[in-house]
């Protein structure tokens, strides 16, 4: 069963905590998704009407006691009806036990389903979604949200089901038992019912707004765990944690007003559960002393017992009901995840990409992440298979744009990007991106072993072809040195290994892809020159024979390239081989000449070009 639904491309950017309406058509979702296991369904179901048919056996049961055993003085009767409550109870236990068990299984299954299918539909959704997002609330809508559906649909769905079926069963045998006492007990259900929504629709709106804060305090918490180097490194411990507490203190004050507003159903069932009671008790007395009704005393013991049975349900309807806007509530999160479309997609007659020879051509490109503001004008490039095309510039100039374009993580506003002839935009992304390899200057690293983040992009791959993807860019010594080799566990993100180790290990992965595209987007920027100097080697291994686009801080790691290509604001200022690039005297003969190593330092060169005119 698809866990998405036909919703309109668009995203949230903004936690929101007020009501879209959607209530009912997320309850739907919910069921129809909770019903996908039938046989268990039906079993389930089957159970709990036992236990609602055994819990109105059971005041019957005691009040013919009372008449006939107790009252009659038939000693007999009496333990008829004690071996019949007795297997009633039994009967009741163990229906209760077969339904709680199928709804637990019920439930988390369903959850199972969507936490991967968020999971899912985060791979899905276009790089421009994450632009725009904050992990913590991310990570929010998988953990928090679905728990809290998980807490309704575990306890609260077959319970509220079972629920009705006692409430409806009860109501039936008082009626048959005595109308005149079934209109007693029914007198206060309309006050009843009113006090409850009124409870409820405060309810509704305060658990959105816990629900909603939750999701800003998880943002919070984890874009100060990320930056946990920054906020030490600037002493801003304190600010962080001034921040944080403001944060926390919206979520508690949401909490503490949900809570209250809960906490009021209680007493307020137990209020009316006493005042059918007593009008019971009071009435029902009156008329078995009057004798003119035929009420008997063990009548009126299995309508005070039914009394009890008969609110509980309604007690326990209500607190559902609140828990169920709580997952309401989450739910309509959770399915706005799933319901949005991701930007880039496949075209409905996309093809594979299938070889490639590595040709790549750049036609009058234009682009930008904001309409309004464009990144790339006219950018215009061809890459023969074998070259190496390297991206010079300034910071912002447009050099990781042209990448992400070529990747297709974005479209571009107008022009094409061809492979081999073939639109990007015409085949399938996978195929596209599979052709190709990209190494970024922040290396990441996934937990496992080394040899499972060097197979990342095959992880088929053999240990030897690991080994030799190692080797070749000089990692393989690095690793021999380790305590298990290649079945070192690699930390969350790296950790333990240096930033060097970490790009060597992201290069032996982009090498065992054995790509005909290869994308360096500042990879060697991150490293010392010693280092450097030492990958340099295993570069030249990684790029031969291959279509290779570069960007680099250091014109050191680009001066063989087949040509280079140099950006200002976005626009190709110049364009050439090193050699001819030195002898226009341009912006990169100034950067030489000066002996800049960094496009840091470009931009001081920059400056000073314009300011001369």
């Amino acid at each position: 069963m698809s866990l998405s639904g036909a919703g309109a491309r668009g995203t949230f950017a903004e936690e929101s905590a007020e009501a879209s309406g959607l209530d009912a058509r997320v309850a739907r979702r919910l069921l129809r998704l909770l019903a996908a296991d039938r046989r268990r369904m039906s079993i389930a179901l089957t159970a709990l009407l036992a236990v609602a048919g055994f819990g109105v056996l059971q005041p019957i049961i005691i009040g013919r006691a009372i008449d006939d055993g107790v009252l009659g003085s038939d000693g007999t009767v009496l333990l008829y009806a004690v071996i019949a409550y007795a297997g009633v109870t039994l009967g009741h236990g163990i229906a209760l036990g077969v339904q709680r068990q199928l709804t637990a299984r019920l439930g988390n299954q369903l959850l199972h389903r969507l936490r991967t299918g968020v999971f899912r539909q985060y791979q899905r959704l276009s790089l421009g979604f994450f632009d725009r997002q904050i992990t913590g609330r991310l990570i929010s809508r998988v953990v928090s949200d679905i728990e809290a559906i998980g807490e309704v649909l575990t306890e609260g769905v077959l319970g509220a089901a079972a629920d009705v079926a006692l409430l409806l069963g009860i109501l039936v045998a008082m009626s048959l038992l005595s109308w005149q006492l079934t209109l007693l007990c029914l007198v206060v259900t309309p006050l009843l019912y009113v006090s409850a929504r009124i409870v409820a629709a405060l309810a509704r709106r305060w658990y959105r707004t816990m629900r909603a804060r939750t999701s800003t305090l998880n943002g919070v918490l984890a874009e100060s765990v990320l930056g946990m180097r920054i906020t030490q490194a600037f002493a801003r411990e304190a600010a962080n944690l001034e921040r944080f507490d403001v944060v926390n203190q919206w979520q508690l004050q949401a909490q503490f007003r949900t809570f209250t507003i809960s906490s009021a159903t209680v007493p307020v069932v137990e209020v009316f559960t006493a005042i059918a009671t007593g009008l019971v008790l009071w009435f029902g007395g009156s008329f078995v002393i009057d004798g003119t009704t035929g009420l008997t005393v063990g009548l009126v013991a299995t309508f005070a017992l039914f009394i009890e049975r008969f609110f509980a349900p309604i007690q326990e309807l209500a607190t559902r009901y609140e828990t169920l806007q709580s997952a309401l509530a989450s739910g309509e999160r959770i399915f706005e995840v799933l319901d949005i479309e991701p930007e880039i997609t496949d075209a409905p007659d996309a093809q594979d990409l299938g070889d490639i020879r590595g040709e790549i051509v750049f036609r009058q490109v234009n682009f930008g992440y904001d309409p309004e503001s464009p990144v790339l004008h006219d950018f215009d490039l061809h890459a023969r298979p074998g070259d190496t095309i390297a991206l010079v510039g300034a910071t912002g100039a447009g050099k990781t744009t042209a990448i992400n374009l070529l990747f297709r993580f974005y479209d571009v506003t107008s022009g094409s990007i061809t492979v081999d002839g073939h639109d990007v935009r015409r085949v399938t992304q996978q195929s596209l991106r599979r052709r190709m390899a990209l190494v970024l200057q922040e290396p990441t690293l996934f937990s496992g072993s080394i040899h499972d983040n060097i197979a990342y992009g095959r992880p088929t791959a053999t240990r030897d072809e690991v080994v030799a993807a190692a080797q070749a860019v000089g990692l393989h010594d690095f690793v021999q040195s380790l305590p298990f080799g290649y079945d070192t566990q690699v930390e969350e993100r790296g950790g333990g290994l240096s930033i060097g180790q970490r790009q060597l290990v992201s290069f032996a992965r982009a090498l065992l892809l054995d790509p005909r595209v290869l994308v360096l987007d500042e990879a060697t920027s991150a490293v010392d020159a010693q280092t450097e100097a030492y990958i340099q080697r295993g570069l030249e291994t990684l790029m031969a024979g291959r279509t290779a686009i570069v960007i680099a801080h250091r014109l050191s790691t680009v001066q063989r390239a087949t040509e280079i290509v140099v950006l200002e604001h976005g626009r190709i200022v110049e364009r050439g081989t090193h050699d001819e690039l030195l002898d226009r005297g341009g912006l990169y003969h100034g950067l030489h000449t000066l002996g800049l190593g960094t496009m840091d330092e470009l931009d001081s060169a920059a400056a000073r070009s314009a300011a001369r005119g």
